[in-house]
């Protein structure tokens, strides 16, 4: 990824440091660009991956509202990071938060990803970040007393 890091760095200089979509696929056209073969360039083909992701989309804008919390809404399909290894998919949230295994994954996914935003924002704001540890600790630790749980049954 090194070749295509400095290409998109290039691409965005000549662009006053913005990087557009548009212009990588452009530049992407031509077989001898580095970027050429991240792409699919059958048509067929891109028109099923895009409506695939149009259809993910859809799945990730279904909500329900829960009865307990009525200002929360929750997705009504979770995507485990197991059933992504394996070709993907969606399950229903309400299966997973009563299968024992699914939930813990689930809930290490949460994690995985309060990591990577806390990450980005020690860029921006060290006091939030902080306040993201806080949150992923307390996280870390239902977990573990949830495992210790089912280990005592």
């Amino acid at each position: 990824m090194k070749a295509e890091k400095k290409f998109l760095e290039k691409l965005a200089n000549q662009n006053s440091g913005i990087l557009l979509v548009d212009d990588v696929i452009e530049a992407a056209k031509d077989k001898s660009c580095v970027l050429h073969h991240h792409f699919e360039w059958d048509d067929t083909e891109a028109a099923k991956s895009f409506r695939r992701e149009q259809a993910r989309s859809l799945i990730r804008r279904c909500k329900i509202t829960l009865v307990e919390h009525p200002s929360a809404e929750i997705r009504v399909f979770t995507s485990l990071p197991s059933d992504r290894e394996t070709g993907g998919g969606y399950r229903l949230t309400s299966t997973v938060l009563n299968n024992e295994q699914m939930r813990m994954e689930l809930i290490h996914d949460i994690e995985l990803t309060i990591t990577r935003w806390r990450t980005k924002l020690y860029l921006l704001d060290a006091k939030t970040a902080e306040i993201l540890l806080d949150l992923e600790n307390s996280i870390q630790s239902q977990t573990k007393s949830l495992q210790d749980n089912q280990h005592v049954a």
